[in-house]
């Protein structure tokens, strides 16, 4: 059985590829030097050359220089897919500082765990946001804030739109009074040659939280190394990919680890065009699919679904796009067929996750592909299926946990030894704490997840954390959180409580109280209250039971 998925690769996928010892910030200075006119970023009609994109990024670099940032400091990026977020990106790489990428739609609670974990010295946000910044401002060790405004860079007449609209209120004038905010615009100083720090390709570039295989929130770090092999293992993976021809849809958020391997640095590593999206308009999307001729599209099931919808809406046979490659969550084989029957594209699942810069393992593009299955690993990339209790790997058809092991393995956990330790071990494999098995042809499939994710529409949740806010309430007494199946994001959060006395809180009250503390997604779309939870010998609750109500 070793590497028997080999057999299965498509002719012109190596099986091993040459990761060159390379910094990230080299995809960048190659693009603007091969193809210095080419678009690299269209954002509402508006272009960005990567001649243009390297002259931003050296600039914002001085700006950031200018206000002390220096290799290793930690800068948080929370921001969506608007041109200011590659520029930052880039700057702060350049400068060998490290890239905390924060989920803007995150509360004030949830965002300054993540500030104060990394240790972060600024923060860059979007202007609208700053209300949200100022109530963890003195919390945290923040010296700077950066803000950015979505209408930046968009086209001279929805610039002025959006700038009416906003019309900055006078409460977020207030807060601009009270913080140290820099406007993104003021940092991009005039260019002058400098010299910046040596970087090492083992260099630490991007902080991601996710809660892992444990479940507790901790920040994977991935160095440059790490990066590089997982871009370039996703460019070869696609056989038929265009060098500086492509158009990829860059619909996923950046500051997801899935869209910033599979959309933002793909595209910049191979000169393509990114078209940015701040959120998915599958309106907007699908004009530009059309009008752009985009070849690439990665997603996550929600976004196939919702394009199925417009294209039978616009009673629309076909598309340009070809390659449609599906993460985040399982992909159901109804969206797979019918968006393939549609399109005239492949839409194959692939799988992954943050510690692993996240692609592991995809179906082939082109050749043999299975229902239901995660596909085969990818080039340099190997994986088995090992006994939960023992470490003993297991036999095709026995179903254990899935670990990993390949050049895009994350270094460690952020400043968490002890966390490190549980899932890497000192042959570099990595727990998944996914439980899977293996077929006689290579490909993996997932049976179930060793903890209790949610999967809501690409996002992972994490029920440890709603369960927390829900157990501070006065009064709950416990509770316990699920996902739920939902025909458009494929999970929903549900959660049970037991009540610490017989009066029934209300439940729009319970609603607003998540809201307060939670993100939207991880709000419960449903609460139901029961007087015990079923529980094992140890006392653990047992999920599965208690949403099949079998107790």
């Amino acid at each position: 059985m070793d590497k028997c998925w080999f057999k299965n690769y498509e002719s012109g996928v190596p099986k091993t590829l040459d990761i060159p010892d390379i910094t990230l910030n080299r995809f960048l200075d190659d693009a603007a030097r091969l193809a210095p006119e080419q678009t690299a970023l269209a954002y509402f009609g508006k272009h960005i050359s990567y001649l243009h994109l390297q002259n931003l990024v050296d600039r914002f670099a001085l700006g950031l220089l200018s206000v002390g940032v220096k290799k290793g400091d930690r800068i948080v990026l929370a921001l969506p897919n608007i041109p200011q977020f590659v520029i930052a990106y880039w700057a702060v790489l350049k400068l060998g500082a490290i890239c905390v990428l924060v989920n803007p739609l995150l509360t004030p609670r949830e965002l300054l765990h993540q500030v104060q974990t990394s240790g972060a010295d600024i923060a860059i946000v979007l202007d609208r946001q700053l209300n949200k910044v100022d109530e963890i401002f003195s919390k945290s060790r923040l010296k700077h804030i950066i803000a950015a405004g979505l209408e930046s860079y968009m086209p001279f007449f929805m610039n002025v739109a959006f700038q009416i609209k906003k019309q900055f209120v006078s409460e977020q004038k207030e807060t601009c009074k009270k913080l140290p905010v820099l406007l993104f615009r003021e940092l991009l100083n005039e260019y002058k040659e400098l010299e910046f720090e040596t970087i090492s390709p083992k260099d630490p570039a991007v902080l991601i939280f996710t809660g892992g295989v444990t479940g507790t929130p901790k920040a994977a770090v991935l160095t440059h190394q790490n990066l590089v092999a997982n871009a370039l293992q996703a460019r070869y993976w696609i056989t038929d990919f265009q060098v500086s021809k492509e158009v990829i849809v860059g619909a996923l958020p950046l500051i997801h680890s899935y869209g910033m391997t599979a959309c933002h640095h793909l595209a910049i590593q191979t000169q393509s065009v990114l078209l940015l999206y701040p959120r998915y308009n599958v309106k907007r999307i699908l004009d530009d699919i059309i009008k752009y001729k985009v070849g690439i599209f990665p997603g996550v099931p929600t976004m196939y679904s919702a394009m199925i919808d417009e294209l039978k809406r616009r009673d629309l046979k076909s598309l340009p796009v070809r390659v449609c490659i599906s993460g985040g969550a399982p992909l159901p084989l109804k969206i797979q067929q019918e968006f393939e029957d549609l399109t005239g594209a492949k839409l194959i699942e692939g799988y992954g996750l943050t510690e692993a810069s996240p692609i592991t393992h995809c179906n082939p593009v082109y050749g043999k592909r299975k229902e239901k299955s995660i596909g085969i690993p990818w080039p340099n990339t190997d994986a088995r299926i090992v006994d939960v209790e023992s470490g003993k790997v297991l036999p095709v058809g026995e179903i254990g946990e899935l670990e990993v092991k390949g050049p895009q393995v994350m270094l460690e956990y952020w400043q968490s030894p002890e966390e490190t330790s549980h899932v890497k071990m000192d042959e570099g494999w990595l727990k998944t704490g996914d439980l899977a098995s293996i077929d006689p042809d290579g490909f993996f499939c997932i049976a179930d997840r060793k903890k209790d994710i949610i999967f809501y529409g690409g996002e992972s949740i994490y029920p440890a954390e709603i369960e927390m806010v829900l157990n501070d309430h006065p009064q709950v007494k416990e509770a316990a959180v699920v996902g739920v199946e939902d025909d458009y994001y494929g999970q929903v959060v549900k959660a049970f409580l037991i009540l610490k006395d017989a009066e029934m809180p209300d439940k729009l009250e319970l609603e607003t109280y998540c809201r307060e503390r939670l993100a939207k997604s991880k709000v419960p779309r449903s609460f139901e209250f029961v007087e015990r939870f079923p529980r094992n010998f140890l006392g653990k609750v047992m999920k599965r039971q208690l949403k099949e109500n079998s107790f």
